[in-house]
């Protein structure tokens, strides 16, 4: 069953994100394997979605008076970005790398359905695993997932 916003909050989410949409911005969503013994290290896998959203400001970052960098703040569109998003993922724009530090999602209802399997993850956006690198599944792709239904992420980067 649809929540009563879904009328007005999707179709105006993506209005929005695509009136000031950049075709610059890639969002890079990076999934890690199971842990390697034999040369000690964890797989990467990247998966990148070009044109993901909009580009909403761009800040130099100060602290006593010495700049510390610059952060942007981007809204991700998921029915381009697979949500849930997490903060092991970066942005590509203006050819530069930017490491993903907060993320706040916005949506409601839902069809009834999910696109693919949801994690568990922690506060921060990590994905739950065993100790063997196996990861928990909170929902099968496909199931219904309790009218939960994700139009747009505010997400904030800083640059690498």
């Amino acid at each position: 069953m649809n929540a009563p916003q879904d009328a007005w909050a999707g179709p105006l989410a993506k209005r929005l994100i695509d009136r000031f949409r950049s075709q610059a911005l890639t969002y890079v969503r990076v999934d890690f394997g199971p842990y390697d013994e034999t040369i000690g290290e964890i797989d990467s896998i990247e998966t990148s979605y070009a044109a993901a959203g909009a580009v909403a400001r761009s800040m130099k970052i100060e602290r006593d008076g010495v700049q510390q960098g610059q952060q942007v703040e981007v809204w991700v569109d998921h029915k381009i970005v697979p949500w849930p998003i997490s903060s092991n993922d970066c942005l590509r724009y203006q050819g530069r790398k930017w490491k993903v530090t907060e993320i706040e999602s916005y949506g409601s209802g839902t069809d009834g359905s999910t696109i693919g399997p949801v994690y568990l993850t922690t506060l921060d956006g990590k994905l739950i695993t065993t100790l063997d690198g196996k990861v928990f599944i909170a929902k099968e792709a496909g199931g219904a997932l309790n009218g939960i239904t994700m139009y747009a992420s505010k997400v904030m980067a800083r640059m690498e």
